[in-house]
């Protein structure tokens, strides 16, 4: 198992398969910020990229979708704006430091994450901290 990063003359050939993965957590965990139709389009502009992980029998296991932040300070953040996938905890033990890596020679000073309090509870084994409290007032 290992993770393979598309880039964007290849989104359309991978879509069909990743697609309800995103979909699943735009509708469980996303809040109105982005819609699954909203990556694609920005993995096909180059704006996000998009990683996947299968099985030997070219089954999907995880797919995710993250974007690089540039910070004033010169610091470069990983945003992970989409995980989805079966048994993340295993298929994080597994594919986690491949994606650590793959961020640090991008030049990536750390990854980060709007998560859920269950997703917040498995990135702590990975050595996630929280940083910030997100809060929201519709207006």
């Amino acid at each position: 198992m290992r993770l393979v990063f598309y880039r964007e003359d290849e989104i359309d050939k991978v879509w069909d398969d990743l697609s309800p993965e995103f979909d699943r957590v735009v509708k469980k965990a996303v809040h109105g910020e982005y819609t699954t139709e909203d990556l694609y389009r920005l993995a096909k502009e180059g704006r996000i990229h998009v990683a996947a992980a299968r099985e030997p029998d070219g089954s999907l296991i995880m797919a995710l979708a993250f974007e690089f932040l540039y910070y004033p300070s010169g610091a470069t953040g990983c945003n992970v704006l989409a995980m989805a996938g079966r048994d993340m905890m295993h298929s994080m033990g597994k594919l986690f430091a491949d994606f650590q890596h793959f961020c640090k020679l991008a030049g990536a000073n750390w990854i980060e994450c709007s998560v859920s309090p269950g997703m917040e509870r498995m990135h702590r084994r990975f050595g996630f901290r929280t940083i910030y409290r997100n809060l929201r007032l519709e207006v």
